[in-house]
């Protein structure tokens, strides 16, 4: 499975109805934005799926780090390989996907208190 289709997987295995608006964009934007969309689901799962704060905790640290190599032009991950190409072209920022990281952790912190 190529990262595309990783990340095409990953967006219509969550059931929303944002992945079939994305069909009508140009395919380099759908691409761009199905991987952004993945790498959220991705970062969602890795705080909601765990019933151990911890591990959760850790996956979303790993997921820092994946968006460090990202950024630094080694990604790992099929999500951060097809979100690579689109850095540049779109303007994504590792300020911008750290912001989701937060906003994912600011869940975990609630569901622990």
């Amino acid at each position: 499975m190529s990262p595309d289709e990783y990340c095409q997987h990953k967006a219509t295995q969550s059931g929303s109805s944002f992945y079939y608006s994305f069909l009508f964009l140009p395919p380099e934007r759908r691409r761009a934005i199905t991987a952004l969309y993945a790498f959220c689901r991705e970062v969602d799962d890795a705080v909601d799926e765990p019933s151990d704060p911890s591990a959760a905790r850790a996956t979303l640290a790993w997921w820092r780090g994946e968006v460090d190599l990202l950024f630094a032009g080694n990604p790992q991950h099929p999500v951060t390989l097809a979100l690579d190409p689109a850095i540049e072209p779109f303007g994504i920022t590792k300020a911008q996907m750290s912001e989701i990281m937060d906003g994912m952790e600011m869940d975990l912190i609630r569901t622990a208190t």
